[in-house]
């Protein structure tokens, strides 16, 4: 993994950052945990691998082991769910509602950073060089 994103950024591997996200299941089958539910959830033998080389810059840059295509956009703009009309809100072309369609996977990232700026975080200064292991997949995904 570190190799893996230090070959891609340019960058030392010790300053590569590694997180793991274990995936979850629920042996219910409930969907209740995103609407604040309780949920008896275990974790499986599967999950995602990230790793990141932070950076001071705002554009993001994605690119995937699996899927074709580059996908670029910057933290500052205003992340837009896609086909939303606010009242009095003018969208601009720069603006994300107008992304183009050629790499709809990266659409997860931008909604990850919809939910985050929604919820008032303001980010800033971020570049990091992802490779994400799903299932038996590698991504490698890059921001910056």
């Amino acid at each position: 993994m570190r190799n893996k994103v230090s070959e891609m950024s340019g960058r030392d591997a010790e300053v590569v950052r590694v997180v793991v996200s274990p995936y979850r299941i629920c042996p219910l089958g409930a969907h209740i945990d995103h609407q604040g539910g309780t949920v008896s959830a275990m974790t499986i033998n599967k999950g995602i691998l990230l790793g990141f080389v932070p950076s001071g810059d705002t554009e993001v840059v994605l690119r995937s082991g699996q899927f074709d295509g580059e996908v670029r956009f910057s933290i500052d703009e205003i992340q837009q769910p896609r086909n939303s009309v606010k009242k009095h809100h003018v969208v601009h072309a720069s603006d994300s509602a107008k992304i183009k369609e050629e790499c709809k996977w990266g659409n997860y990232a931008r909604g990850a950073l919809y939910a985050l700026q929604s919820r008032g975080n303001n980010l800033t200064q971020v570049k990091m060089f992802l490779c994400c292991h799903f299932m038996n997949h590698l991504f490698a995904l890059s921001y910056g």
